[in-house]
């Protein structure tokens, strides 16, 4: 009873420092590729920008639309404040995160996969 338990939190442990340690490796590559687009790709950094203008405006709509009476009080003081380039790299961290669990996953289930021996098939 108690070894089940232990391993319980042994587990609930490292399921959090697995969490941690995804989000810190996606908050530094989500950095990397923001700098990487301003310093390097200017023209791509300006479509971007732009683009999120553009996400940042419907934003602006749907809560003009779904909250009219709230609309300036949130404009002010949510959106009013963000801008385009908070946009963006919210959007650019998403991608990132997004890319960076595919690939953990795929390393974790390639790893699983190794480490289950394969049934031997009976010879006939």
């Amino acid at each position: 009873m108690i070894h089940l338990a232990l391993v319980s939190a042994v587990r609930t442990v490292a399921t959090a420092a697995h969490i941690v340690l995804l989000l810190v490796i996606e908050l530094v590559a989500t950095m990397l590729v923001y700098i990487y687009l301003n310093l390097y790709h200017l023209s791509t950094f300006g479509y971007l920008i732009r683009l999120s203008r553009s996400v940042l405006d419907a934003l602006t709509g749907q809560l003009e639309y779904w909250l009219p009476v709230s609309s300036n009080v949130a404009y002010a003081t949510l959106i009013g404040e963000l801008g385009p380039k908070s946009i963006m790299l919210l959007m650019l961290g998403l991608l990132t995160a997004t890319v960076i669990r595919a690939i953990a996953r795929g390393i974790g289930r390639l790893v699983s996969r190794r480490a289950t021996p394969k049934p031997e098939v009976a010879a006939t």
